[in-house]
């Protein structure tokens, strides 16, 4: 797994060169920071944490993660109340969705396991190889659009 960090202030962008798509969502949502062909290629002090994180949860394949680095002070807490009681949170539910002419769309919080029982990745989104031609599978590298993978994703025969 190659990965890198780009730390910023308040924020580490974390990518993962294994799991990206190359679907360039971050790049035609945020030029100032994505830069493709340049290296480095992500500049994150170019936008405020908060709309570098908005962006990077909108990564399809979840190789852009980030952790935020803002420190708090006890005294910026001082006569707060902070209580956190997750006993009586549901997970929200996992949504798998066959998108047309590619992968499964995983939505919500998955552990997906080796076959030897190790976690390969803890997410809230992933997608997953359909077209049996991913290099990295299970997951999805893009492979479906070099391969003209042709599937409707509604359960009916292929369009020809």
């Amino acid at each position: 797994m190659a990965t890198r960090d780009y730390p910023a202030d308040g924020i580490t962008v974390h990518w993962d060169s294994d799991l990206c798509i190359h679907s360039r969502v971050c790049a035609s949502t945020l030029p100032t920071v994505f830069h493709p062909g340049e290296r480095p290629w992500i500049t994150p002090d170019a936008v405020s944490a908060d709309e570098l994180a908005a962006t990077i949860d909108a990564c399809p394949s979840g190789a852009l993660r980030y952790t935020r680095t803002q420190a708090v002070s006890v005294a910026d807490l001082e006569g707060a109340d902070v209580v956190v009681d997750t006993a009586d949170v549901e997970a929200p539910p996992v949504t798998v969705t066959a998108t047309p002419n590619g992968p499964l769309e995983v939505i919500g919080q998955i552990t997906v396991l080796r076959a030897d029982g190790t976690v390969a990745r803890e997410t809230k989104r992933t997608y997953l190889c359909r077209c049996g031609h991913s290099a990295n599978k299970p997951f999805c590298d893009g492979s479906h659009s070099r391969e003209h993978f042709v599937d409707d994703g509604l359960g009916g025969a292929p369009r020809s």
